[in-house]
């Protein structure tokens, strides 16, 4: 599996037991290959399931599954992401990877959160029209983290747009601090505690970052939708009310709890209604100091601040007021000092709320004429509803304030109106065991959004197979409006409508308040998707039936804030609270009834859909494997449980109803090229018309009908995801053919290898013929190369002097031979150079091993020794190398190295060189004015000379000896004459044993025969610009001696040998 597309996986980190959407992503990610279009199909499961094979919720679930299993918690459905949370850390959100994102498609590279953000910042750039990302699950799936996620790549994605404008980046710094900062302070306010996570947000959220025109970012704006207020005032056991309420009672300073009548949550009871105050991994003390911080941060003054905390602790008073019931049916206060208490939290009269909490003035109309006013007092239960209307009012109106004060610190005003990209951030479809009046506002939600995304992926669907000349037939598909009609219609009354008119006329009696809806309710059954069975309704949502109680659903829907307690909150003396309650809201001409919490979520509903609307949206799903929070558990009913509401199936049957797949030309033409003997041969690429006749052949080729596939003007359509299997397999089944083809070829040879072998046999005998031929053309290309050789002219002039007058040697004088100079790589040499001493520094022209003849004692002949010569343009140096402690024969194991530097001749002080007119390799260097001359045995020997002559301006003689005894005389030693005698043998005496065709002795040096003097190399050709292996001059001869005995192929073999004189590299 590909390594990128297993990293390109996991969404989550550490902290995921302290009950986060999401745990917190590593910083630092591992460096991963990238992934590459034509691996994605091999990758483990299915990247997009719009093409499975089959399609079913248990498929659906089951190539999650694998792909979990495997650390790839990111799959596609067409355009839609759906997201599993892994529990663990998992390193996929770094800046290696986000970069990778940048600029590319979504086809080109796995499922991934970045895939989404991208698509939705390029689509505002370019398409110069507002984004939106809509994130649907439940609690604990991973929505809030894949939000932050979001908003991160578009923060770095415009962060780096913006990094030469100084004013756009302090923009999007400044946005960047204050969403960072006033988490806690949201959270706070709008998370709690569930059953399913320990940090659920319990408010939906609209994110908008803005945009200039340009691109520029301008600020944000937050957008609240659906906070669940009746949590202030209940909780299902095991869960706990909103987190400030805990922190405030635990984290509050000494003063603050005396002055606010704070204790522990447990004496509270609006905390205790789901009897749990504590929360594991969740430090409340912390959690309050950082949403103070949060606070200031944003602008919230001191003043402000102490006024938040006064509604806070007034909201807990608030449930500690206990109702009795007296006679005739009448609501009076248990404990006066509790109301008196919250009263001046509230700086209101206690008589005033009292008589609020009490009593109830209604007023009745006669058309056009005023009507008389009563005072009808509450019963218990009403007046329990009017506290808690109350407190569920106090608390829903300070969040509203604090996302405005959040908006305020976010927004920069530029004066310019331009693009935005919105997150939404909202609870997903719910269905529990018992499922009452909050999953029915939760689920109608959904029931629109999932209206939004029908339309807008068939919209999208059939507007790709217009804009590509597709021919298509309508697809039908589960309209879901009916469903929407159920829940919010008018005429005929919808759910909504027939909880609002029970409200209005609420018994006292809460049990008949729900007998009242049951017999109500009854009428929507002539909706299709609506069902009654006694005391519970089943509405038939598009992820499937869902059951709700009757029972509590009158009470929860009541938002009784009455204008009594309405103009009760008005004479407040404290100028915040006032604010909060605006006069215009309480009009007392107005005889409107007040508003329930099911006509305001329906109304926020619509306002969300609107926006939404004016947007492009991109779909995130997310899911949870299981309930306990555990990495690599896959709990399989669970998951089904999720992918049914989640409406998966649906959305996959949507994107199949027309075509399954479908690619761009040239990358369909990359991956199966190899199908079609039009197209490949031995698998190499032949194709040489249009990409577009290229697809057609392929898919002709392998014999698929028309029906199954479709040209548009940019895309091949394949209609089934096997048309797209069955071209898989065949272009993995190609390589097998090959295989099977390549192992008959051979078994075939096996048959024939005599054949063969005559036949490669004939060919060496035809090779043989013209090897001659061939060796001659090699060297007039030599030839012709040579001129750009190094030392050429040095040696070409040497050439003269010598010429006629010594025996040559092979060697010498085949034409390609050149002068390389320093042999030895001097600067590497570092034993030689600190024997040279301060004749290190000067520049080396010539340097190779050699002998000496070094003089014997009175009663010993002169020897000859190794040496190595080094010839600087200043002088002359022979340096002798030896072990230290080795004896005579036999190196000595690991012992060090000496050196000496026993001659240095400036060059200078040369005047002569002597010679043997045969074909050895000695020369007699005569200095004069040094005393003493040097013999020197070296096989480069005129290369030497050479360069000595050539720093001389050939001033040198070169002399060589004459018969009869051939004998060169030069001083051995300080005014001592010594004589070198050479004599010419066809053989060496049978116990000499030498690989050179010279042999030394008591100063004689015996010589086998070389070539004849006369031999010269082949006059090189003077072309300017020659270039080799371009042209070979037809005036070209070869080397001015017998051919049979210029050419001798064993000769051949030792020159190619010689690797220190002639390296192919250097061709």
């Amino acid at each position: 599996m590909n390594a990128v597309a297993k990293a390109l996986a996991n969404v989550q980190g550490k902290n995921a037991a302290a009950g986060k959407d999401v745990p917190k992503i590593s910083a630092n990610p591992v460096k991963k290959k990238k992934p590459a279009w034509q691996d994605k199909i091999k990758q483990t499961g299915l990247d997009d399931m719009t093409l499975l094979s089959k399609v079913s919720n248990e498929q659906i679930a089951q190539n999650m599954q694998e792909r979990f299993q495997s650390d790839i918690i990111y799959t596609n459905i067409g355009d839609v992401l759906i997201s599993v949370n892994p529990y663990k850390w998992i390193d996929i959100y770094g800046n290696d990877i986000l970069e990778e994102y940048i600029g590319r498609s979504r086809i080109e590279l796995p499922p991934h959160i970045f895939a989404i953000a991208e698509a939705a910042y390029r689509g505002m750039m370019m398409e110069k029209y507002n984004q939106c990302v809509i994130i649907s699950g439940e609690s604990g799936a991973g929505k809030t983290e894949a939000a932050k996620k979001i908003m991160h790549y578009i923060a770095e994605v415009s962060g780096k747009r913006e990094e030469q404008n100084t004013n756009a980046a302090e923009r999007l710094a400044h946005v960047r601090h204050i969403i960072l900062e006033t988490n806690p302070l949201l959270e706070a306010f709008g998370n709690a505690k569930t059953l399913r996570n320990n940090n659920s947000s319990r408010f939906g959220k609209y994110f908008e970052i803005q945009f200039s025109e340009d691109g520029d970012p301008d600020g944000g704006v937050i957008t609240n939708y659906l906070l669940e207020k009746s949590r202030v005032v209940f909780q299902t056991k095991g869960e706990r009310n909103f987190h400030v309420f805990y922190q405030f009672c635990r984290g509050a300073t000494a003063k603050e709890k005396e002055d606010y009548g704070l204790y522990e949550p447990e004496s509270f009871d609006y905390l205790m209604k789901g009897e749990c105050t504590h929360v594991d991994h969740m430090d409340d003390v912390a959690e309050w100091a950082d949403m103070r911080k949060a606070m200031s941060v944003i602008g919230i003054t001191q003043e402000e601040q102490t006024n938040i905390l006064s509604l806070v602790a007034a909201i807990l008073w608030l449930g500690q007021i206990e109702f009795q019931e007296e006679r005739g049916d009448k609501a009076s206060v248990v404990d006066m000092s509790v109301l008196d208490f919250a009263a001046s939290l509230l700086a209101i009269p206690s008589a005033f709320l009292k008589t609020a909490l009490e009593i109830r003035e209604v007023e009745t109309k006669h058309g056009a004429r005023a009507g008389t006013t009563y005072k009808v007092p509450y019963n218990k239960q009403q007046a329990g509803s009017a506290r808690d209307a109350l407190a569920k009012s106090i608390y829903a109106r300070l969040f509203d304030w604090i996302v405005v004060r959040v908006n305020q610190a976010l927004r920069k005003d530029t004066g310019r109106v331009g693009l935005s990209i919105g997150v939404l951030d909202i609870y997903g479809f719910e269905v529990f065991e018992k499922n009452g009046f909050e999953q029915f506002c939760i689920n109608y939600v959904n029931e629109k959004l999932q209206q939004i995304f029908i339309e807008f992926t068939l919209k999208k669907e059939q507007e790709e197979y217009v804009a590509e000349g597709i021919k298509w037939t309508p697809i039908n598909f589960f309209n879901n409006k009916i469903v929407c009609e159920l829940c919010e219609s008018k005429a005929p009354p919808g759910i909504f409508s027939v909880l609002d008119d029970v409200c209005k006329t609420v018994s006292a009696d809460a049990k008949a308040a729900d007998q009242s809806l049951a017999n109500r309710i009854a009428g929507c059954k002539q909706n299709a998707h609506f069902d009654l069975r006694g005391m519970h309704f089943v509405v038939k949502h598009y992820a499937g039936p869902v059951t709700y109680e009757i029972v509590g659903m009158v009470e929860k829907n009541k938002d009784t804030l009455v204008k009594d307690l309405f103009g009760t909150m008005q004479i407040s003396t404290n100028g915040f609270i006032t604010a909060l309650y605006p006069a215009h809201e309480n009009d007392p001409q107005s005889k409107k009834a007040p508003t329930t919490a099911g006509f305001k979520i329906k109304s926020q509903a619509n306002e969300l859909v609107k926006a939404l609307s004016a947007a492009m949206p991109h779909y995130v799903r997310c899911l949870k494997p299981n309930d306990e929070k555990q990495p690599m558990y896959y709990d399989l009913p669970r998951v089904n449980h999720q992918i049914q509401y989640l409406g998966l199936l649906d959305n996959i049957k949507v994107r199949r109803a027309g075509f399954a797949y479908r690619t761009t030309f040239n990358k369909f033409m990359d991956r199966y090229y190899l199908l079609s003997g039009k197209t490949s041969y031995a698998a190499q690429f032949i194709w040489k018309g249009s990409e577009t006749e290229g697809c057609k052949a392929i898919l002709m080729d392998n014999n698929f009908g028309p029906d199954e596939w479709q040209v548009g003007k940019t895309k091949i359509f394949l209609r089934h995801p096997e048309t797209l299997f069955a071209l898989e397999d065949m272009r993995e089944n190609f390589w097998h053919y090959m295989v099977g083809r390549i192992k008959t070829a051979y078994r075939t040879y096996r048959q024939f290898r005599h054949e063969c072998s005559n036949r490669i046999k004939t060919a060496f005998k035809v090779w043989k013929t013209y090897r001659i031929e061939c060796a001659l053309m090699i060297q007039r290309t030599y030839r012709d190369f040579k001129e750009l050789t190094p030392f050429y002219d040095i040696r070409h002039n040497n050439e003269q002097k010598i010429a006629g007058r010594k025996e040559r040697n092979r060697f010498s004088i085949i034409s390609v031979r050149k002068f390389g100079g320093d042999y030895l790589n001097m600067p590497k040499f570092h034993i030689l150079l600190e024997a040279m001493g301060p004749g290190s520094q000067e520049q080396v022209i010539f340097s190779s091993k050699c002998s000496i003849v070094t003089p014997g004692g009175i009663f010993s002949s002169s020897k000859l020794g190794p040496r190595f010569c080094v010839i600087t343009k200043q002088a002359l140096y022979v340096i002798r190398v030896w072990q230290k402690g080795a004896k005579k024969g036999a190196p000595k194991q690991g012992g060090l190295y000496e050196k000496k530097l026993e001659r240095r001749i400036p060059l200078q002080s040369i005047e002569s060189f002597s010679m043997s007119p045969f074909a050895d390799h000695y020369v007699v260097v005569h200095a004069p004015s040094e005393f003493y001359d040097v013999c020197i045995c070296c096989d480069l020997k005129t290369e030497l000379i050479s360069q000595i002559n050539q720093i001389r301006n050939w001033q040198c003689a070169i002399n060589f000896s004459g018969p009869p005894k051939y004998e060169i005389v030069y001083f051995k030693k300080k005014k001592s004459k010594g004589k070198l005698a050479f004599e010419q043998v066809q053989q060496f005496p049978p116990k000499v044993i030498t690989k050179d065709n010279s042999f030394f002795k008591k100063d004689k040096v015996l010589v086998k025969p070389g070539l004849p003097a006369s031999s010269t190399p082949a006059k090189p050709f003077k072309k300017k610009g020659t270039t080799f292996g371009l042209s070979v001059p037809t005036t070209a001869t070869p080397m001015q001696v017998p051919q049979q005995q210029y050419y001798d192929e064993g000769a051949s073999e030792a020159y190619y040998d010689e690797g220190q004189y002639y390296d192919e590299g250097q061709y």
